[in-house]
């Protein structure tokens, strides 16, 4: 991955398109300051107000986020995303990953499984990355000598389901739409309308991630719509899914602009359902239960810019009642970000260290916390300057 910082890559687009800080802070809707210390690597941006600059300065966020090309595979990281990329461009007639093994479905079913248990629920879910390339080779050769049979094409899905929040997760946002439609096109041959909607769930995730807030919307509430008809007599596995594409639907709302719909959705028609089926419920791993719509709630003030409501929420979160390591951790990001926006240092390191206690390897992979991080030692008081220093020559941030 890149080491320009986001604030100075910001800088180079700005001064590459002969912007000055008026300019693009004005249209962003921020303040000069806010851009200044932004660019200074003081501040770090919250994704609504990056990909506000993005769009002023015409490039896509993930362009100022310094995501790596796909051909540079030097080091660990890189070199589990290489294999991955070519387990998913090898084909029958362009074998690029030679690995493919005499297992039988029902296997290839369970490495999935144990796969998927360590990536929700483990604190190591990167070794994930080395174990999904031999699955895709595998599971891809198994459809096509079952003759894309319904039971083949859910193992499919299962698969591609993995691969595109392991994909996210590692900074590959353009593997994303890729694996998320093999997800979505094996879950409609599988013939079940629950596992299509969760295909659909994993879609919208891959285009909010991608910039696509107003399609992730549409794929969430059409998806969710298809599946009302049957809320009174459905499943905890029918629910979940439901609830998991409000929870979408409610962030999506955030981001094109209209949280008030965002909040509407989670208080009326979300915690509702959630409270029904109560906590712990994960179905086609999508977590659902009143503690996460509590978290969306989080995200969803954080989108708007209400960090106030934001902490005030997340205050009477305990992520103790949700098994995800992966949901405990992206919640913890938020809170820090939230204290980062209030200017409580202490509380962002606070919080970056629960976060890398739950999930050490995210600080390798993800950029946000590392970014964070960096502004953090930046702006340290010399009170906590060594221990911020400290923890971040832990993560190998500082040689």
């Amino acid at each position: 991955m890149t080491d320009v910082p986001t604030g100075e890559l910001i800088k180079l687009y700005r001064i590459d398109r002969k912007r000055n800080t008026i300019s693009v802070a004005t249209h962003a809707g921020i303040t000069v300051r806010y851009l200044e210390m932004i660019e200074a690597g003081t501040k770090t941006p919250t994704l609504h107000v990056l990909k506000r600059i993005a769009k002023v300065l015409g490039v896509r966020s993930a362009a100022l986020l310094g995501e790596a090309p796909s051909e540079d595979h030097e080091g660990v990281v890189n070199t589990r995303l290489a294999k991955l990329e070519r387990a998913l461009f090898t084909y029958r007639s362009v074998p690029l990953y030679d690995h493919e093994t005499q297992d039988s479905l029902a296997d290839i079913s369970d490495r999935i499984e144990a796969a998927e248990e360590a990536w929700y629920l483990g604190t190591d879910p990167y070794i994930v990355l080395d174990l999904l390339p031999g699955l895709i080779v595998d599971t891809e050769h198994a459809v096509r000598e079952s003759g894309a049979s319904p039971e083949s094409c859910k193992v499919a899905y299962r698969l591609y389901r993995l691969a595109r929040v392991a994909s996210k997760h590692a900074g590959r946002m353009d593997l994303c739409s890729m694996v998320a439609d093999r997800c979505m096109r094996y879950a409609e041959a599988g013939e079940d309308q629950v596992i299509e909607a969760a295909a659909a769930w994993t879609l919208g995730q891959a285009l909010i991630s991608d910039d696509m807030p107003r399609a992730a919307l549409d794929v969430a509430l059409f998806s969710a719509g298809r599946l009302e008809a049957r809320l009174s007599d459905a499943t905890p596995g029918h629910l979940s899914v439901y609830g998991g594409l409000l929870q979408l639907g409610a962030v999506a709302y955030a981001r094109t602009g209209d949280p008030w719909r965002g909040r509407d959705l989670l208080r009326d028609k979300a915690l509702p359902i959630a409270e029904r089926i109560g906590e712990g419920q994960r179905h086609h791993n999508v977590f659902f239960g009143p503690t996460n719509v509590a978290i969306h709630a989080v995200a969803v003030e954080l989108e708007s810019g209400d960090t106030g409501e934001a902490l005030r929420v997340a205050n009477k979160v305990n992520i103790t009642n949700i098994a995800s390591t992966e949901r405990q951790y992206a919640h913890l990001i938020h809170v820090a970000r939230c204290y980062e926006l209030k200017c409580n240092d202490t509380a962002v390191l606070v919080h970056l260290k629960m976060a890398e206690k739950v999930r050490p390897q995210a600080f390798v992979y993800r950029r946000e916390p590392r970014q964070m991080l960096t502004a953090l030692i930046r702006r340290a008081k010399p009170t906590y300057a060594s221990e911020v220093r400290e923890f971040a020559e832990r993560i190998e941030l500082l040689d």
